[in-house]
C-alpha cells in the first residue's frame, strides 16, 4: 500500500531535475536560433539540388505560405516558434533555388558540326597554352542570337588583338557540357548551366575582329584587368608570374598545371582562389598603414578618430581589389564580411562574430543560391565558422605569456598553426567530398606560405599596382616573384613528402551532410549540447568509410570499362584513350590495384571474360557470335542490337550509355544494383532531355 507514494516521491525530483536541465539548456542557447537560420536555408537549397524531378512551382509557393503560417501561429511559444522559423528558412531557401534555376535560359541545342560564330566578346582568359574567349549572345551560322554564351579556345598561334567588348567572328567546333565520368561525379553541366554557358569548343580558324569595343565601365574594367595580367606576365616568368597575375587580377587560368598541382598537394590551393584571405590581407594592410600615417597628423587626430579614417581607406582599397579580381562570388562574400568587421570596429563592437557570419551567409544564399553546392561556399564558410568559434573558446591563450621576443614569436607561430589547423580541419571534409583527396601536411605548408603571402607577396603586389601608371612596376614585381618562388619551393617540398596527397573514394552526400551538421552544432552552440555534433561527425565519417566502390563501371562513351576482379581493378580501353575520364575514375577505386590495357591487347577475338565469366566484354556485335555463356553482365563499346539478350542479364552497350550516361553496377548476391547518371541526375533544367531534340518529331 505504501509503494505508490514512494514511487511518486522519487519520480517527482527526477522530473523536476529533467525540466530544470532542459530549461537551463534553453537558457544557455538563448539568442542562438538566428545562427541556425543559414543552416536551415542551406539545407533547403541542397534538398532542391538533390531532387531528381523538378517540383511544381505552385506546390513550392504553397509550402512557403504554409511555413509562414505555422511560424505566425507558433509565435507565442518558444520551442515551436524556433522549429517553425527553421522550417520557414528551409522553404525560403528551397524556393529561392528553384526561382533561380527557372529564371535562367534553357539549354542550348549544340550543333554536331563546325559552325561560324559571331558575337560580342565578354571576357578573354590567358591560358598557359593560349587564349580563351567567352562570346555573349552568339549567332551560329547567321542564325538568331543565342540566350547562352559559348566559350572558345583560340589557336595557340593566333595573335589577333582582342579585348572584352569587341565583336568577332570565328569558325569553331562546339561541344555540349560533358557528362559526369561516373554516376554522382562532378556535374559540369550544372556548373555551366548556372554560369550561363551553353557550349564550349575550340577555334578552327583565326579570329576575325569585326568591330572594336564601345566605351563602358564594365568593358573598361575587364580590359584594365587583362592589361595588368599581361604586364605582370611580361615582367615575370610564367611559373611565378601566373601566380602574381592571379593574386592581382583573379585570372588563374594562366597557372601551369604542374604548379597548380603542387599548390593542391601542399594544401595551398586556397592561395590561388582569391577570396577572404586575400581581401583580408589587403584591407588589414591598408588599415594598419593608414592608422600609422594618420598618427603623424595632429590636425586629423583632433577632428576625426583614426579608426574611422583607416576603416574608410580599407573599405575603398578592398572595393578596388574586389573590382580588379572580378567581383566574383567569393570576393563579394568576403568584402561583405569585411564591411561588417569594419562596422564593428567603428562602433566599438567585436569585429568578427557568428552573427555577422550568419548575415553574410543568408545574404549570399538569397543572391546566388547555386553557390551553396559548390566547394568555395562550403569550404570558406566552414573555415570562418571554425576560426570564430575556436578563437572564442581558446583564443585568449595566445595573448598571455612572457613579453620577450622569444615568447612573442612562439605565440605568433602557435597562433598561425592553430589558425591553419582550424581552417584546414573544418574545410577538409568538404574538400574531400568535392575533390576526393586529403592533404595531411597542410598545416606545415601554411605555416610558411601564409606569412609570406600576408607580409611580403600581397603588399608588394599592391605597390606594383600603384607603380604601374609610371611604368615602374618591376621595382615591386621582381621581389614579389622571388617571394612567390619561395612559396613554390615550400609547395614542392611538401609535395615530395611521403603520402603528401591521399586519394579517397567518393563520399556520399548524406555523409558530408552529417559532418556539416556536426560542425555547425560545435561552432554555433555554447552549452554542452554542442558535443552532440561529435556524434553527428562520427556518424558521417563512418558512413564515408563504409562507401563501396562499384564492381563494374562504364564511361559516358563506353570507351572505358572498369571491372573489379578479386583485389585488382581491370580497365579496358577501346578507341581513343580518354585521359580525363581516367583521372576522374582514379579516386573511385582509391586504395586498390588498377591495371589498364587496350582491348586489342588483352582480349582474344574481341572477347574478354572477367570474374570467372560473370562479366563479359565484347568489342562489337560480331564478337557475340559464339554466345555469351552464363555472363550476368555484358559490356560493349559498340551497339549490340539485341545480341546476348536474356532475362536477368544486364546489357550495357554504346547506345545504353548514350541514353543514360555513365553506368555503375554492384553485385549484391543474386541481385545486380544498377546506377546510371540519368537516374542520379533525374529530369532537371540543367540535364539534357531524352531523346535529344533533333530526334523528336
Amino acid at each position: 500500500m505504501d509503494a505508490g507514494p514512494i514511487v511518486t516521491f522519487r519520480a517527482a525530483p527526477f522530473a523536476e531535475r529533467l525540466a530544470a536541465g532542459w530549461h537551463a539548456l534553453l537558457g544557455a542557447e538563448r539568442g542562438r536560433l538566428f545562427l541556425f537560420l543559414p543552416v536551415a536555408m542551406g539545407a533547403g537549397i541542397l534538398i532542391y539540388f538533390d531532387l531528381t524531378r523538378e517540383p511544381s512551382h505552385t506546390l513550392t509557393i504553397g509550402v512557403v505560405i504554409a511555413a509562414f503560417t505555422c511560424f505566425a501561429i507558433a509565435w507565442r511559444w518558444r520551442v515551436p516558434r524556433a522549429v517553425a522559423a527553421l522550417f520557414l528558412a528551409a522553404t525560403i531557401g528551397f524556393g529561392r533555388a528553384q526561382w533561380r534555376a527557372a529564371s535562367l535560359p534553357p539549354l542550348m541545342n549544340v550543333p554536331y558540326h563546325a559552325v561560324t560564330i559571331a558575337g560580342r566578346v565578354a571576357s578573354v582568359d590567358l591560358l598557359p597554352t593560349g587564349r580563351r574567349i567567352r562570346i555573349a549572345h552568339p549567332t551560329l551560322n547567321g542564325g538568331v542570337p543565342q540566350a547562352r554564351a559559348v566559350r572558345v579556345k583560340l589557336h595557340r598561334g593566333d595573335a589577333t588583338p582582342v579585348e572584352s567588348g569587341d565583336t568577332i567572328r570565328v569558325r569553331a567546333l562546339l561541344f555540349a557540357p560533358s557528362r559526369p565520368a561516373y554516376p554522382g561525379g562532378w556535374n559540369f553541366g550544372r556548373d555551366q548551366y548556372f554560369a550561363g554557358l551553353g557550349a564550349v569548343g575550340f577555334a578552327l580558324s583565326k579570329l576575325d575582329v569585326t568591330a572594336r569595343a564601345a566605351p563602358g565601365w564594365r568593358g573598361a574594367l575587364r580590359r584594365l584587368r587583362e592589361a595588368i595580367a599581361a604586364r605582370v606576365l611580361a615582367d615575370l616568368p610564367i611559373e611565378t608570374g601566373s601566380v602574381a597575375a592571379t593574386l592581382l587580377t583573379g585570372f588563374e587560368q594562366s597557372i601551369p598545371p604542374a604548379e597548380r598541382q603542387d599548390f593542391v598537394t601542399a594544401g595551398l590551393a586556397h592561395l590561388l582562389a582569391v577570396a577572404g584571405l586575400h581581401i583580408g590581407i589587403v584591407m588589414a594592410t591598408l588599415f594598419a598603414l593608414t592608422r600609422f600615417l594618420v598618427g603623424f597628423s595632429e590636425f586629423l587626430l583632433l577632428r576625426v578618430p583614426a579608426k574611422i579614417i583607416a576603416s574608410i581607406v580599407a573599405f575603398l582599397g578592398g572595393a578596388i581589389y574586389a573590382a580588379l579580381t572580378g567581383f566574383h562570388v567569393p570576393i563579394l562574400r568576403s568584402l561583405a564580411m569585411a564591411v561588417l568587421v569594419l562596422a564593428g570596429i567603428i562602433a566599438g563592437r567585436r569585429a568578427l562574430s557568428l552573427r555577422g557570419l550568419a548575415l553574410a551567409a543568408l545574404a549570399l544564399m538569397l543572391i546566388e543560391p547555386d553557390a551553396v553546392p559548390g566547394p568555395s561556399f562550403q569550404m570558406s564558410f566552414s573555415a570562418v565558422l571554425a576560426l570564430i568559434a575556436g578563437y572564442e573558446a581558446v583564443g585568449r591563450r595566445f595573448s598571455v605569456g612572457g613579453d620577450t621576443w622569444h615568447a612573442r614569436l612562439l605565440r605568433h607561430v602557435a597562433a598561425l598553426g592553430f589558425t591553419s589547423l582550424l581552417a584546414g580541419g573544418a574545410s577538409m571534409p568538404f574538400a574531400a567530398y568535392h575533390f576526393q583527396q586529403i592533404e595531411p601536411y597542410y598545416v606545415l605548408a601554411n605555416l610558411a606560405a601564409v606569412p609570406l603571402t600576408a607580409l611580403i607577396v600581397l603588399p608588394l603586389g599592391m605597390a606594383a599596382l600603384v607603380l604601374m601608371p609610371f611604368h615602374l612596376e618591376r621595382i615591386a614585381l621582381v621581389p614579389m616573384g622571388w617571394s612567390i618562388g619561395l612559396i613554390l619551393d615550400v609547395a614542392r617540398f611538401v609535395d615530395g613528402l611521403p603520402h603528401a596527397l591521399i586519394e579517397i573514394r567518393p563520399i556520399p552526400g548524406m555523409a558530408v551532410a552529417l559532418i556539416a551538421l556536426g560542425l555547425a552544432a560545435l561552432g554555433l552552440l555554447r552549452s554542452r549540447l554542442r558535443f552532440v555534433g561529435l556524434v553527428s561527425i562520427a556518424a558521417g565519417l563512418i558512413a564515408a568509410a563504409l562507401t563501396r566502390s562499384p564492381d563494374v563501371l562504364v564511361s559516358p562513351k563506353a570507351n572505358l570499362i572498369g571491372v573489379r576482379v578479386g583485389g585488382v581493378v581491370r580497365i579496358v580501353e577501346a578507341g581513343r584513350v580518354d585521359h580525363f575520364t581516367l583521372s576522374q575514375w582514379r579516386p573511385v577505386w582509391a586504395g586498390e590495384r588498377v591495371r589498364a590495357g587496350r582491348a586489342r591487347a588483352v582480349c582474344d577475338n574481341g572477347r574478354c571474360g572477367f570474374d570467372h565469366g560473370r562479366v563479359l566484354y565484347l568489342a562489337d556485335r560480331a564478337a557475340a557470335r559464339d554466345g555469351c555463356g552464363d555472363a550476368r553482365v555484358v559490356v560493349s563499346p559498340r551497339p549490340l542490337r539485341g545480341a546476348c539478350r536474356k532475362p536477368g542479364r544486364v546489357i550495357v552497350d554504346r547506345f545504353g550509355v548514350w541514353r543514360d550516361g555513365a553506368i555503375a553496377l554492384r553485385f549484391r548476391g543474386a541481385r545486380i544494383a544498377v546506377s546510371t547518371d540519368r537516374i542520379v541526375q533525374g529530369a532537371r533544367p540543367w540535364v539534357p532531355a531524352w531523346p535529344p531534340r533533333w530526334h523528336r518529331r
